[in-house]
């Protein structure tokens, strides 16, 4: 590669050595020169226009490529996925109002058994264990009077 670097910067060289030369050998050489540069430079710049148009056409191709892409696959997708998370939602609020029911049923639950079944289950405990107090108390009194 430094081969062709060399041969490259060579022949400019030698382009730029060939006018310095013939401007000084010749003044009509100026005037050719410059009527060459120009019409090199108007070339050129018309090579980059048209590649600059080539490029924009290519980039307005590609828009709309990717516009039609989009779509005929990614919006029928993103409202496939919009249509199955409001079924996911709606089955998270079916189970929000599930787990309401259940925990009211529960908490009612609780108060019916608190109420009916262990309040009075309690209380004969209660009584049981006042009963036996009594005995006892009474026993030890006999036992008290017996000595």
């Amino acid at each position: 590669m430094g081969r062709w670097i060399g041969i490259g910067l060579t022949i400019v060289l030698a382009i730029v050595v060939g006018f310095i030369v013939g401007a000084y050998l010749s003044p009509d050489f100026r005037v050719a020169s410059r009527d060459i540069a120009i019409v090199v430079l108007a070339v050129f710049q018309m090579i980059s226009a048209i590649i600059s148009i080539a490029l924009l056409l290519v980039l307005v191709y590609a828009v709309r490529t990717l516009t039609r892409v989009s779509r005929t696959s990614l919006i029928p997708k993103l409202e496939e996925v919009s249509v199955k998370l409001d079924q996911v939602l709606e089955q998270g609020r079916g189970v929000a109002a599930n787990l309401r029911d259940t925990t009211s049923t529960v908490s009612g639950t609780t108060s019916f058994l608190a109420d009916r079944a262990i309040a009075p289950v309690i209380r004969v405990s209660g009584l049981m264990a006042g009963v036996r107090a009594a005995a006892a108390y009474l026993a030890g009194r006999n036992n008290e009077q017996a000595s």
